[in-house]
């Protein structure tokens, strides 16, 4: 497969990475040498110095024998009209663009989009960011909820404490496993190091566990981990920019009490205008006093939505500091992750995490389905299918020979979602959601291969 990228920003730049890791003929685009000879020392790919809307330049990037091109500069015009060019130059390439402005496709069908922009699917990282916060909010003291299967499977990330009876047993014996509760840890992070756990695991306090459990057993999962079931009903909002507006129109659907900080005079009189029942203040968000005198004691989520990452930590431990129930943190530079996870700020958003997600899920072939990614982007969450003939099938899980980076999260029947056990059966037709490493996905494809 060969795929060309448009953009070597961070988003250009991970997509790139995890494809080339795969064996994938990767072409980057940018128009800053600067950044593209960084790219060059970092990963195998080759490299094109040029403006991506020229044809001249998507054809010396070979898009005319490539199979997916993926737009991700930092101008949604300049996606567009790239796909566009390459909708006349190679239109069975498969297109997808990055657009920040809902506006510019909002109202057009899939069909319109497809035929009167060229594009095949957008990535819109305002509208991910957004519906992964109303997933925390769903799971108050959740660090991280990931849907899978279109939500038939939740992976909720979860930071064991200390004093919890299961600190310092063994995985095995550690979680129900009985049909009404059954729980499963599909991978730990531990010192910011990714674990894949077997039952010999012993877990430890402040483990970042990963649990798989369908939505209708996710109270049978905060039971067990003391969590907090309180719905919110104040959330404080920091940052008025597309995110934050976006957000505060969700949660005015909700009927909650929600106050929005933003410091820009005029910023704050656009958000005024457009939002019927959102309190819109201006100030700074780590500013105490403001936070006091707006009452952020009584604020059931805090989420910090700014443009600055350092701000945004500040403004979260600060009202948690206050009083605030729960935070949710967003993280712009991915490599800041460790960092916010490391002064105890476990939930949190990144636009640019989201959008290699969603990106992935259309580029991956062969027998797989669709594919996440967790936290950093050490792990990935993938869902394969067994194929008719498979050599798993028939197999019990525990029979199976998975990669050693490798675990079943979950076993998809008949649009039903099953956490399995060792003596789980493995059927044609079923989907695996696997939690895995990157590299274990080729080894996984060949265990799942026809006899």
């Amino acid at each position: 497969m060969k795929v060309v990228v448009a953009g070597a920003g961070e988003v250009g730049y991970n997509i790139s990475d995890k494809l080339s890791k795969e064996r994938i003929d990767v072409v980057l685009i940018d128009r800053d040498p600067a950044r593209l000879a960084v790219v060059a020392d970092d990963l195998d790919v080759k490299t094109v110095a040029s403006p991506v809307i020229r044809p001249e330049v998507l054809l010396q990037a070979g898009i005319r024998e490539s199979q997916i091109f993926i737009a991700v500069t930092g101008s949604d015009s300049d996606n567009i009209l790239a796909c566009r060019y390459v909708q006349m130059l190679a239109p069975m390439v498969l297109r997808l663009a990055r657009l920040r402005d809902s506006l510019v496709y909002k109202g057009f069908s899939p069909q319109e989009i497809q035929e009167g922009l060229g594009v095949n699917h957008i990535i819109d990282p305002t509208a991910l960011v957004v519906d992964t916060i109303l997933d925390f909010m769903a799971i108050p003291g959740a660090g991280d909820v990931i849907d899978v299967s279109g939500g038939r499977l939740k992976l909720v990330g979860l930071r064991l404490d200390r004093h919890h009876p299961i600190v310092g047993r063994r995985l095995a014996e550690s979680l129900p496993r009985d049909s009404d509760t059954r729980l499963l840890i599909a991978a730990i992070y531990r010192h910011h190091e990714l674990l894949i756990p077997n039952g010999n695991s012993v877990l430890r306090g402040k483990d970042l566990l990963y649990l798989a459990s369908t939505p209708e057993r996710l109270a049978d999962l905060s039971r067990f981990f003391n969590l907090d079931n309180a719905q919110p009903k104040v959330v404080f909002i920091m940052g008025g920019g597309e995110v934050g507006l976006l957000l505060a129109r969700r949660l005015e659907e909700r009927d909650l009490v929600v106050k929005l900080i933003e410091l820009n005079e005029e910023r704050c009189a656009q958000l005024s205008e457009v939002l019927t029942s959102t309190i819109v203040i201006k100030g700074d968000a780590t500013d105490q006093a403001i936070l006091e005198d707006e009452g952020v004691e009584e604020c059931d989520i805090f989420i910090a939505l700014g443009t600055d990452d350092e701000k945004n930590m500040i403004s979260c431990l600060l009202a948690r500091r206050l009083g605030a129930r729960n935070t949710i943190t967003r993280v712009n530079r991915v490599s800041y992750v460790p960092l916010v996870s490391a002064i105890g700020l476990d939930a949190l958003v990144s636009a640019r995490v989201a959008a290699v997600s969603a990106i992935l899920k259309h580029v991956r072939k062969g027998l797989i389905v669709s594919v996440s990614t967790l936290r950093n982007e050490e792990a990935e969450i993938v869902e394969l299918e067994v194929p008719g003939g498979s050599r798993m099938a028939g197999k019990r899980i525990q029979e199976a020979r998975l990669p050693r980076d490798a675990i079943i999260a979950a076993l998809l029947r008949e649009g039903e979602a099953l956490i399995p056990r060792g003596d789980t059966r493995v059927e044609s037709g079923d989907i695996l959601a696997v939690v895995c490493r990157p590299e274990a996905i080729e080894p996984l494809e060949r265990a799942l291969a026809e006899k």
